[in-house]
């Protein structure tokens, strides 16, 4: 029986060590989707200083995807009555997203700085997300 009972206890604890290392790897690949957004971003807003319509639209679709892969994996619930305030996180994921549609929106019509300035809405909305609770 003593024999038994210690298998079931390091089955245990090898079973509780992989769910926690398993995890750990969601909460990295949410950062590196979040970091690459940032990336793309920063880079839509640089091409729409430099007026390059195309390469904002580019960038800004690609950050983008890595937010559409961040929420897969880690979704905001929105509440059935939306409150003001009351989830900050989906508030501004929900403006990053608006945003990132306006840019794309003037890049393809060829308003490289308009797209520009709404790339750099996306990324203040992405940066207070990762600040709100």
């Amino acid at each position: 029986m003593h024999c038994k009972d210690s298998m079931k206890t390091v089955a245990y604890a090898l079973l509780a060590g992989l769910i926690g290392f398993g995890n750990s790897g969601i909460g990295y690949a949410q950062e590196d989707h979040e970091k690459l957004a940032e990336q793309h971003l920063k880079k839509a807003i640089e091409s729409g200083r430099k007026g390059n319509a195309k390469e904002v639209a580019h960038h800004t679709e690609e950050a983008r995807k890595q937010l559409i892969e961040q929420n897969k994996e880690h979704p905001y619930a929105h509440p059935i009555v939306p409150i003001y305030g009351e989830k900050q996180k989906a508030e501004h994921d929900e403006a990053t997203f608006e945003e990132m549609a306006k840019a794309i929106s003037a890049a393809k019509q060829g308003n490289a700085e308009e797209a520009g300035e709404a790339a750099r809405r996306a990324y203040i909305h992405l940066k207070q997300k990762e600040q709100s609770k």
